[in-house]
């Protein structure tokens, strides 16, 4: 053997060593991105579903709310219906009243004439007039006079 061969030999036993190493290395990234990729895909399955949940709950709550509002109006209509069912009916019974009692008004218009005649009676006199006091002009004002100041 000379030393090529033993040279050559080497070599190739150093690029054999060196192609395992690199399919082992490829074989290791292949499996860690695969790890990779799994573990982002439970990653998002996991956030999907969380937020479903998350956009449910939120929809349970909107839709009970809104229920209760809509429980709330109803009970509204119901209490301004009431109360326009009241008004109505005092309006009603008042158009009545004012009804009946107008024709009871309308008799006694009749006896007006009579109370005219008694208004031409003679005229009543009037009451003397008043006289009114001379107003005073207002009192002065004068400027209020400063002590002087005090040595010590």
């Amino acid at each position: 053997m000379t030393v090529n061969d033993k040279g050559t030999e080497v070599i190739e036993q150093l690029l054999d060593r060196l192609s395992r190493i690199s399919e082992q290395v490829t074989k290791a990234s292949e499996q860690q991105a695969r790890q990779f990729d799994e573990r982002m895909k439970e990653l998002l399955d996991r956030t999907e579903k969380a937020t479903e949940r998350l956009i449910e709950s939120i929809d349970k709550e909107v839709r009970a709310q809104v229920a209760t509002l809509r429980r709330e109006v109803d009970q509204l209509d119901k209490r301004v219906a009431a109360a326009r069912k009241k008004t109505t009916a005092r309006r009603a019974s008042a158009r009545k009243a004012v009804a009946k009692k107008a024709p009871a008004k309308k008799a006694p218009a009749k006896k007006a004439p009579a109370r005219k005649a008694a208004a031409k009676k003679a005229p009543a006199k009037k009451a003397p007039a008043r006289k009114t006091a001379a107003k005073k002009a207002p009192a002065r004002k004068t400027a209020a006079k400063k002590a002087p100041a005090r040595r010590r």
